[in-house]
């Protein structure tokens, strides 16, 4: 066996023994007779859900060994100036105004684009239901958690909302060796928070797990993927973010032989950490271009 199979053996021997709690999360119905709890996803009402408790495990021990372009998402340390901003509109703001040239240099992009109207401020403010939605004029502050794992973006989505995007800035849609679309997720309350942001291992995801669904909101409506529940999926997160590190994650990649997707949901965490602090979050997206 060569050096960087017997790395790679290794490091899934490491995770098999990694420190884990349990969520519940909603998936897709797989068949009829799936006896597992039904559940309702405001938004999604059109896709017959279930739901399940899974185990998650904690990331940060192997921190090092997750990529963008394997599984799907990694952990960067990362400084932002305005973490107790109250404002969500001007936090947003703010956010790209910081993020769009750390991700070009991030990645030695030739082009980051961010999508307008793709910053969400999330703010569960210990509330009892915090899957009760409520919007601002525009989409940046809400209170809903997902907690259904999902994929933004559909391989057709993926170019499609760039292009729009594009357009919409009234920018000139560019040909490119590879096009991404990469979401960036940061907690900005103390942790622990009480409703983290997990992500699957994209190599545990097969096609056959996929259910295509659309999003319909903000006059735009989109294919993405639901996904349904396989005991094989291997669901990370990262215990007690900070607002200096944040996690990016893959929601399209036009090169084929990289993972081109991350699967997430958010979780009730508050069984294994009781006295956990209401999640305040924010979330970017931006459509990154390569030369």
């Amino acid at each position: 066996m060569g050096i960087a199979a017997q790395m790679a053996t290794a490091a899934r021997m490491q995770r098999n023994h990694l420190d884990c709690v349990q969520g519940e999360m909603a998936f897709a119905r797989r068949s009829p007779d799936e006896t597992a709890p039904e559940f309702v996803v405001k938004g999604y009402d059109h896709v017959p859900m279930v739901k399940y408790d899974v185990p998650i495990h904690d990331a940060r021990p192997v921190v090092s060994g997750f990529t963008l372009d394997r599984e799907g998402f990694n952990l960067v340390k990362h400084k932002i100036s305005f973490a107790d901003e109250p404002d969500p509109t001007v936090m947003a703001d703010k956010y790209l105004a910081e993020m769009v040239p750390f991700i070009k240099d991030y990645f030695k992009a030739a082009q980051v684009v961010p999508r307008r109207d793709g910053v969400i401020v999330r703010s569960v403010s210990g509330s009892a239901d915090p899957t009760k939605e409520q919007y601002a004029s525009k989409p940046v502050s809400q209170t809903r958690v997902a907690g259904f794992a999902h994929i933004d973006y559909s391989s057709v989505a993926g170019p499609m909302l760039a292009a729009y995007e594009n357009q919409n800035q009234g920018l000139p849609i560019q040909a490119y060796s590879r096009l991404m679309v990469i979401q960036a997720w940061r907690a900005v309350s103390p942790p622990p928070q009480d409703f983290p942001l997990a992500f699957c291992d994209g190599t545990s995801i097969k096609d056959t797990d996929l259910y295509e669904s659309y999003y319909d909101r903000y006059e735009l409506k989109h294919k993405t993927w639901i996904l349904q529940r396989n005991p094989s999926h291997r669901w990370y997160y990262f215990p007690d973010m900070t607002s200096d590190e944040f996690v990016l994650f893959k929601g399209y990649d036009s090169l084929d032989e990289c993972n081109p997707r991350c699967a997430h949901a958010a979780f009730d965490n508050r069984r294994a950490t009781p006295h956990a602090h209401p999640r305040r979050s924010i979330e970017a997206r931006f459509s990154v271009y390569f030369d």
